[in-house]
């Protein structure tokens, strides 16, 4: 099996439209986006100690933040946009884990979690 770097993301805060009924989705909500990315055939990073050797995980945390597009009716179609953006940084990258958190919609304790993992096409 060939060596995977792994980078993670926790948590990533998200202002989002998302909901089943129109009125979940008139107003923007927050939703946790967590991320595991594996990228194949790390380099020796004691002599590759540079960006380019890696993703940088600021344009993933960008997109989450900036970038999810239009307002979505599941929680599943914001976890799939962070996954396609994931693979699409590098050619490195092997398989992408997302989940999102939506705090909003059980009252009281708890919150909603879908996780999905999209690998890419060999």
């Amino acid at each position: 099996m060939a060596d995977l770097q792994l980078i993670r993301i926790d948590d990533a805060k998200a202002i989002v439209r998302v909901g089943v009924p129109e009125p979940e989705r008139a107003a923007p909500q927050e939703v946790r986006i967590s991320v595991t990315l594996a990228l194949a055939s790390p380099p020796d990073y004691v002599r590759n100690d540079r960006i380019g050797a890696t993703v940088d995980y600021d344009r993933i945390i960008h997109f989450i933040r900036d970038d999810l597009g239009e307002p979505a009716h599941l929680v599943e179609t914001l976890a799939d946009r962070v996954a396609g953006h994931c693979l699409s940084l590098s050619e490195r990258a092997r398989w992408v884990e997302v989940t999102v958190k939506k705090p909003s919609v059980l009252s009281g304790d708890g919150l909603v979690a879908v996780t999905i993992r999209r690998e890419r096409a060999a």
